[in-house]
């Protein structure tokens, strides 16, 4: 379902929107809540979906939204949509030129809005932008590990990402995190609608990275990313022997699904007449890097080292998927 509010209504839309999930979130609404009540510079719209929660999710947001500082409007879904739909929907209702994600269990520092209106306000070419986090556990005690290090964003893909070469990083894996990302309210008609398979943060930014829109990020934590057992997706990385586990368990054909995914950006931006050739070419040598190790999958142990070889001369093995060890799992799995 398209919930776009469509054109005649952005013309209005000076400001910050902030595009909120809930989803069962009591036990940490409150304080996330009064997190972006305290912000140095006010949104001017906070959107909540609410994907039918049964706990006192509701209550907690209309005894808030009583006493806040700005407008909040809330909508409630008809059947539950799960995380990706449900942002989507969120985004389609934001009204301001800046929309900033938000998830219902984090706490945010009082500077976070403030540092994100500094960065689109003072560079125009900036599309999308993402910060580091801290990671704590459910009462918010820092761990001693930040996002990025979790996510392995590290000085050469920083460097690579300032130099425009944000498309590199992103078809390697995902160093965006949605609960720390903010765009430009334009930028939503190339976003929306987001494949349910996706998760929206990697959707958006690889999206907009393939438009050769320009996304940068902030360095410090803006936000305590809170780790607790109820959370839809988490931030912990596997070791090694975990993911060779996990690799035993993927789907049959995990290798092809994926490829047909990122097949998907190039029909989007083909869509919008937004697919450039080089882009093009780097999404499809990604998409050929998959079906080849699907392929790999698919036969016998002794007949894997060719098809291995080539990609590991080719360097589709650094370029696309995790070095090493995605040499070891195709030889071996």
């Amino acid at each position: 379902m398209n919930y776009f509010r469509g054109d005649k209504e952005e013309k209005n839309n000076s400001g910050i929107s902030i595009a909120m999930c809930t989803c069962n979130g009591e036990l940490f609404l409150m304080e996330q809540l009064e997190s972006i009540s305290k912000q140095t510079v006010l949104p001017d719209e906070l959107i909540i979906c609410d994907d039918q929660s049964i706990d006192g999710t509701l209550e907690i947001i209309q005894n808030f939204q009583k006493k806040a500082p700005f407008d909040i409007r809330i909508y409630l879904n008809n059947s539950k949509l799960g995380v990706t739909k449900n942002f989507e929907k969120a985004i389609s209702l934001c009204f301001k030129n800046t929309i900033v994600l938000s998830d219902q269990d984090d706490f945010w520092f009082s500077n976070k809005l403030e540092k994100i209106i500094n960065v689109f306000d003072n560079y125009a070419e900036i599309g999308y932008l993402f910060s580091n986090a801290l990671i704590v556990d459910e009462k918010l005690n820092k761990s001693n590990i930040t996002m990025w290090e979790r996510n392995s964003f590290d000085f050469m893909q920083k460097e690579d990402f300032k130099q425009g070469r944000q498309l590199k990083v992103l078809l390697r894996h995902n160093v965006v995190t949605g609960a720390t990302m903010a765009f430009r309210s334009e930028l939503r008609k190339l976003i929306l609608p987001i494949p349910k398979q996706w998760i929206h943060d990697a959707w958006i930014a690889l999206l907009l990275s393939a438009a050769n829109i320009k996304g940068t990020f902030i360095e410090e934590p803006l936000i305590k990313y809170r780790q607790h057992s109820n959370q839809l997706i988490g931030t912990r990385r596997l070791s090694f022997n975990e993911e060779i586990y996990k690799a035993h368990l993927d789907k049959f054909d995990h290798f092809m699904l994926k490829a047909k995914l990122f097949k998907k950006i190039i029909d989007r931006l083909i869509e919008r007449n937004r697919l450039s050739a080089g882009s093009e070419r780097f999404i499809e040598s990604k998409i050929r890097h998959l079906k080849i190790r699907q392929m790999i999958h698919e036969k016998s142990y002794w007949k894997r080292w060719h098809w291995v070889i080539k990609e590991i001369i080719n360097n589709r093995y650094n370029c696309f998927s995790n070095g090493w060890k995605s040499v070891a799992k195709d030889l071996f799995i």
